[in-house]
């Protein structure tokens, strides 16, 4: 059976968090381990479907974030920190307080984290303005060493036609003479990179091949999707997409770059 469904970039972001927080390993760290949720768009609807509780002003689930005005900083008031999950309690920490945390990870262990662009090569790419790489720039080194499970949650609206090993060289703050926003660097990462395709895999068993991109009126960076399986698991797939039609874009409020 075929189905034909569009996603807008707030849709994705919702069936691709569905889907981690169904993910096995994800389950078991937030259950029995360590489960880091670091702030980013997508990782606000996890918050929400781990949960079950609505978050208020996702938008602000973020620190770096990318609007139409340019790559940019989230303002710190009203702004959400990482959530950490661990023994059945939760703990919002700064960037800073993750270490201890991230000390201690393990291979049971699982860190969340969105990114920026995606690549046809696997890789994934986090812009980073703030000194030391920011977030993963923090992290990085303790889930490298400690081998713990890293989960990418990315929608298809931000895959990029080049290498970005091969670009990442090129960026950096000392780097860029100007720039709309914030200068950045890009810091290239690895690991189980969930988009809408592994999403409506994993959770429907059905195969999803994007056919076109982007629209008006509403549908900018949308992603529209054929989806084939059986018949169960088309209508099924079907069913769920209907079912998250119409989320709401999300907003957010940043501060102004130096001129």
């Amino acid at each position: 059976m075929k189905a034909q469904v569009t996603l807008t970039p707030a849709e994705g972001k919702r069936l691709i968090a569905h889907c981690v927080a169904n993910m096995e390993a994800v389950r078991k760290a937030y259950r029995e381990g360590i489960l880091v949720v670091a702030t980013g768009t997508t990782n606000a609807y996890l918050v929400e479907e781990l949960t079950g509780l609505e978050l208020p002003d996702k938008g602000m689930f973020t620190a770096g974030v990318v609007t139409g005005e340019a790559a940019s900083i989230t303002v710190a008031e009203g702004r959400y920190k990482h959530r950490v999950y661990e023994g059945g309690s939760m703990v919002e920490c700064t960037t800073g307080e993750l270490v201890p945390f991230l000390a201690r990870m393990g291979p049971e262990d699982v860190f969340v984290k969105g990114a920026n662009a995606i690549d046809p090569y696997g890789d994934a790419g986090i812009l980073v303005h703030g000194g030391g790489g920011g977030t993963i720039g923090a992290a990085w080194g303790h889930l490298v060493r400690n081998g713990v499970q890293v989960v990418i949650p990315v929608g298809l609206d931000k895959m990029v036609p080049v290498s970005l090993r091969d670009v990442a060289g090129e960026m950096g703050v000392g780097r860029i003479d100007k720039s709309l926003g914030f200068p950045c660097g890009l810091f290239v990462v690895h690991g189980d990179v969930v988009t809408e395709v592994e999403a409506f895999r994993r959770l429907f068993q059905v195969e999803a091949f994007p056919v076109a991109g982007g629209g008006i009126h509403g549908g900018e960076g949308a992603r529209v999707f054929l989806l084939e399986g059986s018949e169960e698991g088309v209508e099924a797939a079907y069913e769920y997409v209907l079912s998250i039609k119409g989320e709401p874009p999300l907003e957010t409020r940043t501060m102004k770059a130096p001129s």
